[in-house]
């Protein structure tokens, strides 16, 4: 199996370095990714044997049926036994803290090179480092957030000396961040403001309260991600984003929002800094690397929706290697030239949609108890 396993890694990292790919290259590769996930993750096999699928009948990715994103909660979806892998992250726990998502890694290789990759060409298309300020408490103090694992790897790979913490275990240290923030200023140093919705709309509030806001070095930039609900007040994303360019004196293009999950292990960018450092129309769509495919579907009848038609989000993540790679969200989008435009989460029919299809996987793997 580790054989296996480190063979199909290294065409991974080939893979996704080299971003010229064709359609054709990423299905041969999603083809193996299915193969070793069938073969050595039982749940999601029990799963697929339920469809009546298998290697031997799928011959594009979209036949590989998705996994409802509830099931990371209600079993262990990991082609490694679990004490033979080295990471696990874990959903927060907002909603319901006793039912908390869980992905396991074998190692971080891939999801690393996943993030750095990515994350040059959308939020640092123009600088091999800049300074910092991460607005989310330490790994060490996290250890099972992806989020506080992903903005360590920031740091370290794309982050100046001079990079900092906004926040420790303490919370949120505004006096001195307020103070080094104003010092950036004088010192016409770009910074880079990277953390947790959350944390910049606390900041907001703190600001407002003071009557502070901040002219930031010509070519500083923010970015956002993980949403607000339960963590303070909520602002719409149109408005927060327009609330955060006043605050920091920055241009629209220079705040990109993050959307990512714990069950996955790439990310997706706002394109609008992308674009603008390529010198070509803004756009604000979310752009998946290219070794992911988003499709928005019709939840009913599992079937692609036309471009500019809302539905269901999936994503076919082939970076989530020890787990599974196709997953059914409960994230509501519309699929567009360039990318796809993020809406929120499933409600009504949408939302009960999602929730049969985890009843559906629950079925399979309470049936096939027996199979091996």
């Amino acid at each position: 199996m580790i054989t296996e396993y480190l063979a199909l890694k290294k065409e991974l990292v080939d893979f996704i370095m080299k971003p010229d790919s064709t359609d054709n290259e990423f299905n041969t590769m999603a083809l193996k990714v299915f193969q070793f996930q069938y073969e050595y993750n039982q749940p999601f096999r029990k799963f697929c044997r339920k469809r009546r699928v298998s290697p031997r009948t799928v011959k594009y990715f979209t036949d590989i049926p998705p996994v409802p994103i509830d099931a990371f909660k209600l079993t262990t979806l990991s082609s490694f036994p679990i004490e033979e892998t080295e990471s696990l992250f874990m959903t927060s726990g907002t909603t319901n803290p006793e039912k908390r998502g869980k992905n396991y890694h074998r190692d971080l290789e891939i999801y690393d090179l996943s993030m750095k990759v990515h994350f040059k060409s959308f939020v640092m298309p123009d600088l091999d480092k800049m300074k910092m300020f991460i607005l989310f408490p330490k790994e060490s103090e996290l250890p099972n957030s992806s989020l506080a694992h992903y903005l360590h790897i920031a740091k370290e790979h794309f982050g100046t000396e001079e990079s900092k913490y906004a926040m420790s275990s303490n919370g949120f240290e505004f006096g001195s961040f307020i103070e080094q923030l104003q010092f950036a200023e004088k010192n016409e140093e770009p910074i880079l403001l990277i953390g947790a919705t959350f944390s910049f709309i606390h900041l907001l509030d703190e600001c407002k309260k003071k009557n502070i806001s901040f002219n930031l070095p010509p070519n500083s930039r923010m970015m956002d991600t993980g949403g607000a609900k339960g963590r303070s007040r909520e602002l719409d994303p149109k408005q927060f984003k327009q609330e955060m360019c006043q605050l920091f004196s920055l241009p629209v293009e220079m705040c990109v929002n993050m959307y990512g999950m714990t069950e996955l292990s790439s990310q997706f960018y706002d394109r609008n800094l992308y674009d603008y450092f390529e010198q070509q129309q803004i756009s604000t769509l979310k752009k998946a690397p290219h070794w992911v495919r988003t499709l928005v579907l019709d939840i009913e009848r599992m079937e692609e929706k036309t471009k500019g038609e809302k539905g269901i989000i999936v994503h076919y993540d082939l970076a989530n290697i020890n787990s599974v790679m196709s997953i059914l969200t409960e994230d509501v989008g519309i699929h567009e030239e360039g990318g796809f435009q993020l809406l929120g989460r499933a409600k009504g029919a949408e939302a009960k949609g999602c929730s049969l299809a985890v009843e559906q996987f629950l079925a399979s793997s309470q049936r096939s108890r027996g199979e091996q």
